[in-house]
């Protein structure tokens, strides 16, 4: 096995001659700092400011992100309560078969119902949320298709 695994190391570095693979090795460090100079005196804007597409995704992605964590929110804050009224109705449903004011036929049917209930509360959550995050980003292409026209109000006066 040692005789093979020598024979390996020879062939592999003799491939090619130790000069050509330094001139290789060279030539594209010299590229890639060339590239790298090149990339940063043409891509660097002025006075460390945005070119206006990149700004635009910039205020984009950061109006997203604002309207995922509002819708996010929404989304928790509507389980809580709606867990929250949940826990209040299936108390009351249970202190009333407790104090003799419900019959116990009575109870598994009225819990069915508020678990019904509660049911339909979480399950219209989602729909919500996408509305209110579709309404979010509305509002904030509205106001950004504003501000334009709001900056050509300021020039021309």
């Amino acid at each position: 096995m040692a005789a093979v695994s020598t024979h390996d190391d020879t062939i592999t570095h003799n491939r090619f001659p130790p000069k050509e693979t330094d001139m290789a090795t060279a030539a594209s460090k010299r590229t890639s700092d060339k590239t790298s100079t090149q990339a940063s005196t043409c891509s660097a804007p002025p006075n460390g400011m945005h070119s206006d597409p990149v700004r635009e995704l910039l205020v984009h992605a950061t109006h997203i992100q604002l309207a995922t964590l509002t819708s996010v929110t929404k989304f928790v804050v509507g389980w809580t309560k709606s867990a929250d009224r949940y826990a209040q109705a299936v108390s009351d449903e249970l202190l009333s078969r407790a104090h003799g004011e419900t019959a116990s036929h009575e109870l598994l049917g009225r819990l069915a119902s508020v678990s019904s209930r509660h049911l339909r509360e979480v399950t219209e959550l989602p729909k919500d949320v996408v509305r209110h995050f579709n309404s979010e980003l509305t509002k904030q292409s509205k106001s950004r298709s504003r501000q334009p026209q709001t900056a050509r109000r300021r020039a021309g006066t």
